[in-house]
């Protein structure tokens, strides 16, 4: 059974419900006194329970699967708001384009840092070391948040200090995006060695940010940086540190990929061995999400009527029948179910299943967690980095590790004789392995990034703009792939909605969205 210590007090509340431009562009009606909270080791717990349970708030709301989805091609779409996302049609006035939810999360974590040291003097049972494994989760939190915002909308506003007095500056600007992670980085550096190795309940080990966790976003960032970036002349370095934050995980004995015929596992139950960090949500605390309606269903036709907003596209289809060896486990009965006489082949099925043979989940195993990294993940951002370096055998070898896992014939040296081609296959391998887990679009973005690359930067913007538009009908593929040509890299950027812009007159609408009306 599944359980979460996400605790929340009742005190919290205060902070939990004040929302995205609360805390960072309105004047408090009066000031807030932090120092009649902060008393005890509950109370930080109790700030950091709600940063997790607004990231939680973050998959309910589509925040997560619309952003990281809907402009690639793994999923198709049936609700007009998030194909407006697919197509590039979308509006700066579209509710998807809301960041509040990861500015919530933000706050929490900036509560935490600024006043779980404050704590420290006045609880005697809340030691030096358990306030900095505490204030890793928050910058973990945060940093995550910041990666996803970043890699949604270029620059954003930076906020590293919660708002409790007037005399703060709620009406910031965007700053750079790279620049932001870069700080994040280096705030993260100094609580890795005070950061929790493992929690001894399975629920926490899996549902709080371990050193395991911190490591992979740091990964996760420095592969992001070394394609955004690239003119900074840091890309080299870049690479080597996200290997090293790739090979601290790979070493630490703490996960590893799970055997190949429990890879379905991963989702249900969850909180496998191979899990790094992933969202809990239990029945038991009324913690639910409709994962079951949103990935599936009996509607053959490819309707909203039933409430199913996304379905395997026929690109995702395609790759699992030509990339993978038959037998694969990733394929039927993982990622997606045979066509019966009630569940579609376009059904999610990893997060619809509750087995590997069409059985689907009850009405009421509406808790299933949502993951964010896992071990697969850190092999294949190794893989592509140490590609990138030009260690081609060393980027085979990783990405084969995830490959024969599954049960697919290792890809052969001799068949992938530049980085082009190697990363073209991680692509491949990314798409299917974390099919639906809001992965895909940033990947295809990395990879368009890369277009300042002097050996195969052409080809790295081509093979982008190709799978940006795969699968769309020609005439809404042409149009999309015009769009993405205007006005590069910001049109490859959400909007900022238009009631952010009106809540801080310091900010301004992302290039490629300026001229658009509502």
């Amino acid at each position: 059974m599944k359980k979460t210590h996400i605790y929340l007090l009742a005190s919290v509340l205060t902070f939990s419900a004040v929302s995205c431009n609360d805390w960072m562009n309105v004047d408090p009606a009066g000031q807030q006194n932090a120092t009649n909270y902060w008393a005890n080791a509950g109370e930080v717990e109790a700030v950091l329970g709600t940063a997790y349970r607004n990231m939680r708030t973050a998959v309910t709301n589509r925040t997560y699967i619309n952003w990281g989805e809907m402009r690639g091609n793994g999923l198709g779409v049936l609700e007009t708001n998030a194909y407006d996302i697919r197509t590039g049609d979308i509006l700066p006035s579209n509710a998807l384009c809301k960041w509040s939810d990861l500015y919530n999360v933000i706050g929490m974590a900036n509560s935490v840092i600024d006043y779980a040291p404050t704590v420290v003097e006045k609880d005697a049972s809340f030691t030096e070391g358990e306030m900095r494994s505490i204030v890793a989760e928050a910058h973990f939190l945060r940093a995550l948040s910041y990666l996803t915002l970043v890699r949604t909308f270029k620059d954003v506003p930076y906020v590293t200090h919660s708002y409790v007095t007037d005399d703060a500056n709620f009406w910031l600007p965007k700053t750079d995006g790279d620049s932001i992670l870069r700080a994040e980085l280096a705030l993260m550096q100094p609580y890795l060695e005070n950061a929790r190795e493992f929690f001894p309940d399975e629920a926490d080990n899996k549902g709080r940010a371990t050193r395991w966790a911190l490591y992979t976003v740091m990964a996760d960032m420095y592969l992001w940086l070394s394609a955004s970036d690239y003119d900074s002349g840091n890309s080299a370095s870049d690479l080597q540190n996200c290997i090293n934050c790739c090979d601290a995980v790979l070493t630490s004995g703490r996960v590893g990929l799970i055997d190949g015929s429990l890879w379905f596992t991963n989702f249900f139950p969850g909180n496998s061995n191979e899990s790094i960090f992933e969202l809990q949500f239990s029945n038991a605390l009324a913690q639910t999400n409709s994962f079951m309606s949103w990935f599936g269903g009996t509607d053959e036709a490819l309707t909203a009527s039933s409430g199913q907003y996304y379905y395997v596209s026929t690109v995702s289809l395609f790759r699992f029948a030509s990339w993978l060896t038959p037998g694969d486990v990733r394929g039927d009965g993982a990622s997606y179910a045979s066509t019966t006489s009630t569940v579609p082949q376009t059904t999610v099925w990893k997060f619809y299943g509750s087995d590997t043979q069409n059985t689907a989940r009850n009405d009421t195993e509406n808790d299933q967690n949502w993951i964010i990294y896992r071990l697969a993940e850190v092999y294949l951002m190794k893989a592509e980095a140490l590609a990138l370096q030009g260690d081609l055998d060393g980027a085979l070898a990783a990405l084969n590790e995830v490959r024969e896992r599954g049960g697919s014939e290792p890809l052969e040296r001799a068949q992938y004789g530049s980085k082009y081609a190697v990363i073209e296959a991680i692509i491949n391998e990314r798409s299917i392995e974390f099919l639906g887990e809001a992965k895909n679009w940033y990947d295809l973005l990395r990879t368009g990034l890369r277009y300042q690359d002097p050996e195969f930067g052409s080809l790295y913007q081509q093979l982008f703009f190709d799978e940006a538009v795969n699968g769309l009908p020609s005439v809404s593929a042409a149009l999309v792939r015009s769009k993405l040509r205007r006005n590069i890299p910001y049109s490859w950027y959400l909007p900022i909605h238009t009631d952010e812009l009106a809540a801080n007159p310091s900010l301004v609408q992302n290039p490629a969205y300026a001229n658009l009306g509502d």
